[in-house]
């Protein structure tokens, strides 16, 4: 069995692109709700009437609490399992793992897509990634943790018990399966909607990661993300077509 774990907080926007991708991938999809006041609910039962959407335990998101939730529900999921957020989206062809000896890992590297332009608004009936190939690229990553170029990788495994560091990110290169890939949609497309779901998430975060610097990716004023969208993403972004391709061609 192959499933996809996801928490989400009112991501009604992305969702529906993430779900009608996801569905045709993985067996089984676990949603951990935090408390959204939106349609995301909804949305999930809508498109995956078969999976399961569960309320946190947490009150707030804490990056600690977040990550032993997950692992908490990893340990009930037989096969293999990744936990994505919502603007990443897994490309590559699963049913390479069936064939896997029990209790391995892979690592997927990251694209992440940046918008050309201001105020898009992509067409719904269409993936994402016939809409959005510009971006940033794990192969260009010049090894600085700050860069936009190293955005983590995330891990598809079939143990019981995988253990975690805080985010669930790895930047050990050396394990990187090409075959497998993370699109992320963390600035694209850049609109109103965009915009709303990239400040929203800081207003559940607890203090006590804010002191230690957790999620501090997520501490943003409008007039912050559009500096560092116009000055440390849009200069770096290049057409990422033919490197996508492999991709979605092992996916579709």
């Amino acid at each position: 069995m192959k499933s996809v774990i996801c928490h989400f907080y009112n991501e009604e926007y992305l969702l529906p692109w993430w779900l009608e991708h996801h569905k045709k991938l993985f067996d089984y999809g676990l949603m951990i709700n935090y408390k959204s006041t939106d349609r995301s609910v909804e949305i999930i039962n809508q498109i995956c009437p078969d999976w399961q959407v569960v309320d946190s335990v947490n009150p707030e998101f804490s990056a600690v609490d977040a990550d032993d939730e997950v692992m908490w529900y990893e340990e009930q999921i037989p096969g293999w399992k990744i936990c994505l957020n919502v603007p990443e989206f897994f490309y590559g062809d699963v049913s390479t793992l069936d064939d896997e000896d029990k209790d391995n890992f892979k690592l997927a590297p990251t694209f992440y897509f940046v918008d050309k332009e201001d105020n898009t608004i992509p067409d719904i009936s269409k993936p994402l990634h016939e809409q959005y190939v510009w971006g940033c690229s794990y192969k260009d990553r010049n090894l600085d943790l700050s860069s936009p170029y190293e955005r983590g990788m995330r891990c598809i495994h079939s143990y019981e018990v995988f253990n975690y560091k805080t985010g669930r990110h790895f930047h050990n290169y050396k394990h990187v399966y090409e075959d497998f890939a993370i699109f992320y949609y963390g600035l694209a497309p850049m609109n109103e909607n965009t915009i709303k779901r990239k400040l929203q998430i800081q207003d559940r975060i607890p203090q006590r990661d804010k002191d230690r610097n957790f999620g501090g990716q997520h501490i943003l004023t409008e007039e912050k993300l559009f500096y560092q969208l116009n000055n440390d993403f849009r200069p770096l972004a290049k057409d990422l077509s033919v490197d996508m391709q492999k991709y979605i061609d092992l996916c579709y």
